[in-house]
């Protein structure tokens, strides 16, 4: 069997993480409602302008752009083994105190995925025998639910008891290189890649409430008549 479904590794969630914050819809919002007065302004100096009350951040739009693209940064940046990465389900937790968003994926592996995966196991032994006795074991706080002795993760992984360990290995493959960490690397690499095409802006638009007022306004001539194509936010759909 060569394709399984497991937690993405290096994906930070959407609470207060890279990619996304509280910040994210406060600065685009902002941003548009400067945009979006710019140029009505100048022409129609009685204009006021909208408000940021009168926009709304599209989340679930943004949300689902960002998985699709950190999907493709994360394929981009894995080893060859991986032929393909799909979209399985995003699980969130109820509250946020001690988890964050978990974005589950098919990974689809070449027919070769454990000779290369045994090979990479065998020449970090070490390494991963005190990474992931110190990663995985039970401690104040934490209750793991995870082996933390590496020759049990060899039957785990190679008898495809749990995908839950191919991806972690998986993670341990692009993270370990050259017998040091490199996950600050990778996971950075992968965010800046994933948000390389992402514009907040494009995820701002005009609320219904808004949008009515305004038409309501250049009907009782209360608004001068625009074009109308300045009466929709810049890159909405």
């Amino acid at each position: 069997m060569n394709r399984f479904s497991f937690e993405l590794p290096f994906f930070p969630g959407f609470y207060e993480s890279s990619l996304y914050s509280s910040d994210t819809e406060y600065w685009a919002v902002k941003q548009e409602v400067e945009y979006y007065t710019r140029d009505l302004r100048e022409e129609h100096p009685e204009y006021q302008g909208i408000t940021e009350d009168d926009l709304e951040f599209d989340y679930k739009a943004y949300e689902k752009d960002v998985m699709d693209a950190f999907i493709v940064a994360f394929k981009d940046n894995a080893p060859g083994i991986v032929k393909s990465v799909e979209f399985d389900e995003l699980v969130s937790p109820k509250y946020y105190n001690f988890s964050t968003d978990r974005l589950f994926c098919w990974v689809t592996f070449s027919d070769d995925w454990k000779t290369v995966m045994r090979e990479f196991m065998d020449d970090n032994y070490v390494l991963l025998k005190d990474h992931i006795r110190e990663a995985w074991s039970s401690r104040d706080g934490f209750w793991s639910f995870t082996s933390n002795d590496v020759d049990e993760w060899y039957g785990k992984i190679f008898d495809e008891e749990d995908p839950m360990y191919i991806g972690i290995m998986l993670g341990y493959m692009m993270r370990f290189i050259d017998g040091r960490d490199h996950l600050g690397e990778v996971s950075d690499t992968i965010i800046m890649d994933t948000l390389e095409d992402i514009y907040d802006g494009f995820y701002v638009h005009i609320t219904e409430e808004a949008q009515d007022r305004i038409n309501q306004g250049i009907q009782d001539g209360t608004i001068k008549t625009y074009d109308p194509a300045q009466l929709t936010i810049p890159f909405e759909n």
